[in-house]
């Protein structure tokens, strides 16, 4: 049996999941070439339901779902590397990303960003690029942040900062917990806090005001952390787009 689906039917599945199993073990080897709308016509569905499915296996969405299960439908006898499976998995979580971003969650955040009170972005190691990307454009938009990199500072910052503060943190390891003090004094304190993250299940949840999900994965190599946030350098380059649209419009 495919892994995919031995691992879906060890799980407690409700029984519209039990029918799309049964739909994708009897189709397996066309299911990689549907797109989400003809499937959910298929099987008079909601893409929201498939989704749902997907997510259950520990998959971003469909288009994750379609690249494993590609993957274990090929039939190799010594592991190797495809480059057109590694192109076909980044996009299918860019896709995935894209699909599940709220444009009005974003022009939120961007007004926000834009509303002249005192702003700090937060990032550390690999998640200080998009950070300092995005501060380093808001200000050349005459739209002043804060830059952090330094989680001590952070730690201290946030009781001294303005009561009408905007943080906005960025954080892809699995280590949000090292954040969690600061997040419940900001929430406290009633400061906006806004957490971009692919962390589903991230413990800062709760205690953001808006937080955005996206699919990147949290992958490391040799211990050292190679996630490629392509999920938030798009996020970003929205929330940019959206200023440089709103400063035109001045």
């Amino acid at each position: 049996m495919i892994p995919l689906f031995e691992k879906a039917r060890a799980l407690p599945l409700t029984e519209t999941e039990t029918a799309i199993l049964a739909y994708f073990e009897a189709n397996a080897s066309s299911i990689i070439h549907k797109n989400l709308q003809d499937l959910c016509a298929q099987l008079y569905t909601s893409n929201a339901t498939i989704v749902r499915f997907c997510q259950k296996l520990g998959l971003s969405g469909y288009n994750d779902f379609k690249y494993q299960l590609r993957r274990e439908l090929r039939q190799s006898a010594a592991p190797a590397f495809y480059s057109d499976e590694y192109i076909s998995r980044e996009m299918a979580r860019f896709k995935d990303t894209i699909a599940a971003l709220d444009i009005r969650q974003l022009e939120e955040i961007t007004e926000l960003l834009t509303s002249g009170r005192p702003l700090y972005i937060y990032g550390t190691n690999l998640s200080a690029l998009p950070a300092r990307y995005l501060q380093i454009v808001l200000n050349a938009l005459d739209y002043p942040s804060i830059l952090i990199e330094w989680k001590n500072l952070l730690n201290g910052l946030i009781h001294n900062m303005h009561d009408d503060a905007i943080l906005l943190l960025i954080s892809a390891k699995g280590q949000a917990g090292n954040y969690l003090l600061p997040f419940q004094t900001a929430r406290e304190r009633g400061l906006t806090t806004i957490l971009l993250t692919c962390e589903r299940t991230s413990p800062l949840i709760p205690y953001s005001t808006i937080t955005v999900c996206t699919n990147d994965a949290s992958e490391e190599f040799h211990h050292t952390d190679v996630n490629p946030r392509l999920g938030f350098f798009t996020v970003i380059q929205i929330i940019i787009e959206l200023t440089a649209r709103k400063k035109r419009d001045l």
